[in-house]
């Protein structure tokens, strides 16, 4: 089972992959009995709209070309009335660019030989689109009997969308299906994070397919309680969702479910169906799907014999046609052809195109107008630069933006280019471009031309040239050579601007730090000076008091004295914590493991905070690293930390978690804990000597202060990450042997 984390990474990758499509494919004998008819003289549209409800593919198709042609239907969506509308020419170009199943492959029953064969899934869909129908006929009004038809062609859209992008773990998750006697839908969801009624829908919204087909594609899995009374088209959705599990339980065709179809009585009853109509409905469903299935090839063989025949005469006609139109057309395609260049590249325009961004649009257009091979444009920034982006579409289509080196020994621009604006022949000098992209031009065919804006070359265009004669479009590449270098001065403009607010912020930085190290070594300074002054007098005063002790009787002042002498001590401890401050020892490193250092840590913590245990935690890779440290010195620091974690709970003594991971060449040891917590305010001065959030006169605030020098001078680093309530995490990083 996948993480949800991973479930919606699939269920994205597999979604942007579905709605990739612009078509699905059909079987080789139903694209074969479609444009038999459509090359008669005088085809019967009847006819052939008869054909195309009965495949998903095409009616797909027809819809999808429908809206994109403005059709405006009389009472709904119809395929009839899509096909007496469009022009044969565009139910033809339908036809033939709808991919077909099976082409090419060397076993012409591999189709037979799957789990969910594609002629079963026609079938099913078929059959579904037979029991939508005949259900309709009984239950809907006459403007949702045609719609509930197409629907139940097309519910099963986001299946066939996943047997035309990933046939290979279709198949596998029918397998478990089988095996586990499941639902498709169950195990879809359970592999891809979403299932084929919601692919199904979202293709269909893409597609631009009526809502009443949407609908019925996304919900005919629910149960009849889902499916709420005042959705729109809901009794549509009710006939999909009963016809689909009819079918099901009659066995036509196969839908790569296994589990027991439920939920017919209730929708039966939702549609006041009485199992009289039902019995009469599958009737009339099973002499329906035995006479369309022969006639589209579902019961025979596979057809793609007779499907090359058809398209090479198909392919014949067109060649005809086309050279007849091609004498009239090519001047002005020729004339159209630089237009198109400019209009689609200026599309593509918008003021947040950056220099290489434009260069990719240009070179698309000038491939998709020109029919050029391999094509790419490079930027000549500045000629000054050791290297040059370039933005390349290969012949796929498929684009690509890299960054390339300049070669030594050559200049960005070759220098037959700087003298005119013609494509020439590609010349040595860019051989370096065409070796770094990894494609493979066709040199003998291969040209480059100059993007310029006066005499200066902004970039370079390198194409394959498909055409007979050489490609002389100059005026686009002008063209593009200005947008080009204008978004190169801006682009100069915003690097500038962002440079100089980069130098500003680390100058604000530098100035910060020097300030805050100014101020500490002030701070240190002083502190030295005062230790000095206050040890002479401190000691005066200890003194007199241990006499005093010696020879007093009264116990109200033997208390008294006794008190002084416990604030002299705590005066002896700030004195020492203050020139451990100012002026600690130079550190005398040796190596030692993450371990060990943490062992010796808790041990001096527990005692100095007068524990019998403490509540802590180790783990990660890093307690079997060694750091060249002076030990004594990065205990102290460690216990500094580890006692403030402590006394950030109620009771002193945990729990702490130390977790220790190697890096490149240092260790790093976060410390845990989950007490009280800092605020903001707090945690920007929790290392600061003397600073301390406790009540006054409980802490003198050097400890987190002492720990960073101490670790700064042993080639380490503290970081302080707090949130008040929920803990406080102290990470320090150590060098490593």
């Amino acid at each position: 089972m996948l993480q949800p984390n991973n479930q919606q990474i699939v269920a994205r990758q597999v979604e942007r992959i579905v709605r990739r499509l612009t078509s699905l494919s059909t079987l080789p004998s139903t694209a074969a009995g479609l444009l038999n008819r459509l090359n008669e003289d005088a085809f019967d549209p009847a006819a052939l709209a008869e054909s195309i409800q009965s495949d998903p593919a095409l009616a797909a198709r027809i819809l999808m070309l429908a809206s994109r042609e403005g059709i405006e239907f009389t009472d709904g969506p119809s395929i009839t009335e899509a096909v007496a509308k469009l022009a044969p020419s565009l139910l033809r170009e339908a036809v033939i660019s709808v991919k077909v199943f099976q082409l090419g492959q060397p076993d012409e029953q591999a189709d037979e030989k799957r789990l969910l064969p594609r002629k079963q899934m026609a079938m099913h869909s078929l059959a579904v689109a037979c029991c939508a129908d005949e259900l309709a006929q009984r239950v809907l009004p006459p403007h949702q009997r045609q719609i509930a038809r197409l629907a139940g062609l097309l519910h099963d859209l986001g299946k066939c969308a996943l047997d035309e992008v990933m046939p290979k773990s279709l198949e596998k998750m029918v397998e478990q299906a089988r095996d586990e006697r499941k639902s498709l839908l169950e195990i879809e969801q359970t592999h891809l994070g979403l299932d084929h009624s919601v692919l199904g829908r979202r293709l269909a919204q893409k597609w631009n397919l009526p809502e009443p087909i949407v609908a019925a594609i996304w919900l005919h899995h629910c149960d009849a309680q889902t499916l709420a009374a005042d959705l729109p088209d809901v009794q549509v959705t009710r006939v999909i969702a009963l016809a689909d599990r009819l079918v099901r339980q009659w066995e036509l065709g196969h839908s790569g479910s296994y589990d027991a179809p439920d939920g017919i009585d209730e929708l039966a009853a939702l549609l006041q169906l009485k199992p009289a109509q039902v019995q009469e409905a599958a009737m009339a469903v099973m002499e329906q799907v035995s006479e369309k299935s022969r006639a589209l090839g579902l019961s025979g063989p596979d057809g793609t014999a007779e499907y090359y025949s058809v398209i090479r005469r198909t392919a014949a006609e067109l060649v005809a046609d086309n050279r007849a139109l091609s004498r009239v057309q090519d001047h002005q395609q020729r004339f159209a052809k630089q237009l198109a260049v400019i209009e689609q590249f200026l599309s593509d325009v918008n003021d947040s195109s950056s220099a290489i961004e434009l260069a990719q649009s240009f070179a698309c257009a000038w491939q998709k107008h020109h029919e050029s091979g391999i094509t790419c444009v490079y930027i000549v920034a500045d000629p000054t630069e050791p290297w040059v982006e370039a933005a390349a579409v290969d012949r796929r289509g498929e684009v690509s933006i890299q960054s390339h080196r300049l070669p030594n020994q050559f200049a960005p621009v070759p220098e037959i280019l700087t003298r005119g604006t013609d494509a020439a022949p590609v010349a040595e000098a860019p051989q370096w471009v065409l070796e770094q992209t990894g494609w493979s031009f066709e040199a003998r065919c291969t040209l480059m031309a100059p993007l310029k804006v006066g005499d200066k070359v902004v970039a370079v265009l390198i194409y394959e040239n498909a055409g007979e004669a050489q490609d002389n479009d100059t005026v686009s590449c002008r063209i593009a050579a200005c947008v080009i270098a204008m978004s190169l001065a801006v682009q100069k403009q915003y690097e500038l601007s962002e440079r100089f607010v980069q130098v500003m912020n680390s100058l604000r930085q530098t100035r910060t730090e020097l300030a805050r190290n100014q101020s500490l070594a002030g701070l240190a300074e002083m502190a030295a000076g005062a230790a000095h002054e206050l040890n002479n007098p401190l000691a005066v005063i200890s003194g007199r008091v241990q006499l005093l002790l010696a020879s007093e009787e009264d116990e109200t002042k033997k208390q008294m004295l006794l008190r002084i002498q416990g604030r002299t001590a705590e005066i002896a401890e700030i004195i020492s914590d203050l020139m451990n401050f100012a002026r600690p020892k130079e550190p005398e490193k040796h190596s030692v493991t993450v371990k060990e250092l943490l062992a010796k840590t808790l041990e001096l913590t527990r005692k100095s905070n007068g524990l019998n245990s403490i509540e802590a935690e180790l783990a990660g890779e890093g307690l079997s690293s060694t750091v060249l440290v002076d030990v004594q010195q990065v205990t102290q620091s460690l216990s500094y930390i580890l006692t403030n974690a402590l006394q950030s709970y109620k009771g002193e003594n945990g729990p702490v978690w130390i977790e220790c991971r190697p890096q490149e060449q240092t260790v790093a040891m976060a410390i845990r804990d989950q007490g009280c917590g800092m605020d903001a305010n707090t945690l920007a001065k929790a290392a600061e000597p003397f600073y301390s959030f406790k009540p006054a006169g409980r802490r003198r605030g050097m400890g987190l202060a002492n720990a960073q020098r101490l670790l700064k001078l042993n080639g380490g680093s503290l970081k302080l990450d707090s949130q008040p309530e929920k803990g406080t995490t102290v990470t320090i990083t150590l060098p490593q042997v």
